[in-house]
């Protein structure tokens, strides 16, 4: 069946698509090669937008829906898209997307090409399977969006391009800082996780079970722990540990204390433990720590 496709035209939309001799220019130079954009921009209330690519094509899509709503087919799945979500078309990949009739979409999107792409995308979480994610209304997303298509717009030198695939470098790596802690279903668990930790900040020289800690957030320990793991990428004991250790660094580098003292602040009775864990977790004793040359 022919589908009438409608890529571009939206009245106030902003769009910026790189001729194709300038992308493979940059592709050769060293901080481009892995992360490059090749279009961007925005559609306001894209009514009748839809676009069918039956090949796929050689870059990654991200799309932002910050209002409306949508659908995409990829991957023999339809999968709906609502206000907060990011739709990722991995490379080469076959797909079909368009805006709901009734509440047609709002889009921030860019395609990006490179060698660092389909590591983000498998950092980020998003698959042919399963290519969307929630990630909510955040002003510091469309900050990011904004600055590279202002950018762009403006030109494709070669500084100009190295900015805006900077600036969405940033854009992605906030995207995957989000998604760690964010739970659909479980609107107050981030901040519950985020209370727990300001608790640790509050308490390091203290000893501190996960029991405690999970029966403070009102979660099981098992549920506790595996919403901490998922924002923080560490299980709450290794990331006191990690606290613990960030601050004994603060105090090897600003004040004169033994290392005995420090350890004592930190809550470890045995020096030698206390080193052993903070070699561990910074790889140098906190005497050798001591003695290296920072900034």
């Amino acid at each position: 069946m022919n589908r009438p496709e409608k890529g571009d035209g939206f009245p106030g939309q902003r769009i910026v698509v790189l001729p194709r001799e300038v992308v493979a220019r940059a592709r050769q130079h060293p901080l481009l090669a892995g992360w490059l954009p090749t279009d961007i921009g925005y559609f306001p209330k894209a009514a009748g937008h839809l676009r069918e690519r039956a090949a796929g094509v050689d870059q990654a899509i991200f799309i932002y829906c910050t209002q409306g709503a949508g659908w995409c087919e990829m991957a023999g799945q339809r999968k709906d898209v609502r206000a907060g979500d990011l739709l990722v078309v991995p490379p080469d990949t076959p797909h079909l997307y368009g805006a709901d009739e009734k509440k047609p979409w709002t889009l921030a999107w860019f395609h990006v090409t490179g060698d660092h792409v389909l590591p983000l995308l498998a950092e980020l979480g998003v698959s042919r399977e399963a290519p969307a994610l929630y990630l909510g209304e955040d002003p510091q997303l469309l900050a990011l969006f904004e600055e590279a298509l202002d950018v762009l717009e403006h030109g494709y030198a070669p500084a100009q391009l190295l900015y805006a695939a900077r600036t969405l470098a940033h854009l992605a790596g906030a995207m995957i800082w989000h998604r760690r802690g964010h739970w659909r279903g479980e609107p107050d668990a981030r901040q519950r996780i985020a209370q727990s930790i300001d608790y640790m900040k509050q308490h390091l020289a203290q000893p501190l079970r996960v029991s405690a800690l999970a029966a403070m957030a009102h979660l099981s320990p098992s549920h506790y722990s595996a919403l901490f793991r998922a924002q923080t990428g560490y299980s709450p004991i290794d990331y006191l540990i990690r606290l613990r250790m960030h601050l004994a660094c603060q105090l090897l580098d600003t004040t004169a204390l033994s290392v005995k003292d420090i350890a004592a602040r930190l809550g470890y009775d045995d020096q030698l433990y206390f080193s052993r864990v903070f070699k561990a977790v910074n790889e140098v004793a906190p005497s050798d720590y001591r003695q290296t040359h920072k900034g």
